[in-house]
């Protein structure tokens, strides 16, 4: 009896082991080793030749799998639609282990597939979603363009300073934000002039629009948060002196490039990479700051005077301390509303999902 009581509480451990095991790591999970992920799915929305947004991260994932040696398949220019489905599915068949995707908007999508397919992992930059198989991840690019605003409120000679975005999102209008608070701590008579293209890659819509702002107003200073880098080239042409994003593209625009906010994300995916090869992945939100070095403030050219250089990197370095954020109240909008108090910095939630408001200084046109 005492030996059937044993081997009976020997099969309940054993059992109970399983069930910890199997909440652990899921079905698809458990029968699979590290090994056997040889091939990375990439889905972007963008174009992998943009030299902006999606470009910046396909050659830093492309970097990684080689040294790895690991395969990539990648699909670029996809909408986010019920299509996204079919296409992940078709990576997943593929025997892709691991899928990197470049948009917000592909979050829902995301979700269902991480859902249905355990043993896969999936990651999703500005992306706010997550699961047990599912991460999200973007830097503080705020910060970087508090950097650049600052450079552009002194560099500026008219006060009328351009800048062309593509949607209004808490993402788009935090950086419009940060910009011209960065541009209003320097220069309070600067303006920030918007328009909007309403489409994240479309290269003539921001082009165009581009040209009705360049005509429309003296600005002297134009940047850009849409992918296509065609209202760079617009205003290198008219001689506007331009400050990039997403990629470092000085050696593009000599005449006029003064600086940009760009992202490093070859740290980063390395790091994700191995710990899907290792097991080892936690989903979560992954929301990195200046100091990560996953965002950063591209080296100033010859044609940033000293001045607006030295300004730039002492307040990079407040940054760096942790002292200081962007979104140090007081700040105002452009009613005159406070929406930041004085000696309050706007929290996480607040930053990442309530930004509905535009700081003093911005112009929204269109």
């Amino acid at each position: 009896m005492k030996k059937f009581f044993l081997m009976a509480a020997v099969v309940v451990c054993a059992l109970l082991v399983s069930v910890t095991l199997l909440a652990r790591f899921p079905v698809g999970m458990m029968n699979r080793s590290p090994k056997e992920i040889q091939k990375i799915g990439i889905i972007m929305n963008g174009s992998i030749e943009d030299r902006s947004y999606s470009q910046a991260q396909y050659d830093a994932i492309m970097e990684v799998v080689e040294e790895k040696n690991l395969e990539v398949i990648c699909r670029e220019k996809i909408a986010a639609d019920e299509n996204f489905i079919t296409i992940a599915e078709e990576l997943i068949q593929d025997g892709c282990g691991i899928i990197f995707c470049d948009n917000y908007l592909f979050d829902i999508y995301l979700k269902e597939l991480a859902a249905a397919h355990s043993d896969i992992y999936f990651m999703n930059a500005s992306g706010t979603e997550t699961a047990d198989n599912l991460s999200s991840y973007l830097g503080r690019v705020y910060q970087a363009r508090y950097l650049t605003g600052l450079i552009a409120g002194l560099e500026t000679k008219t006060n009328e300073i351009g800048y062309i975005l593509a949607c209004l999102t808490p993402e788009t209008i935090r950086q419009l934000n940060a910009f011209t608070i960065g541009v209003k701590k320097v220069n309070p008579e600067a303006k920030v002039f918007v328009r909007r293209t309403d489409d994240w890659n479309d290269s003539e819509k921001a082009a165009a629009e581009t040209l009705i702002l360049l005509s429309d107003h003296d600005i002297d200073i134009l940047t850009q948060h849409v992918n296509p880098i065609s209202p760079l080239r617009v205003a290198d042409e008219r001689g506007v002196k331009i400050i990039g994003n997403n990629y470092d593209n000085h050696e593009l625009f000599p005449r006029t490039y003064l600086t940009a906010c760009a992202f490093n994300w070859k740290p980063f995916f390395e790091a994700r990479i191995q710990e899907c090869l290792e097991r080892e992945f936690i989903g979560k939100h992954y929301w990195e700051d200046i100091e990560s070095g996953l965002v950063y403030l591209a080296p100033v050219t010859e044609l940033v005077s000293p001045e607006a250089e030295k300004i730039a990197e002492e307040e990079l370095k407040r940054l760096i301390s942790g002292e200081f954020d962007v979104f140090f109240g007081p700040l105002t909008d452009i009613y005159g509303a406070e929406q930041v108090r004085e000696g309050e910095n706007l929290s996480d939630q607040r930053l990442l999902y309530d930004m509905y408001w535009f700081t003093d200084g911005v112009v929204m046109e269109s």
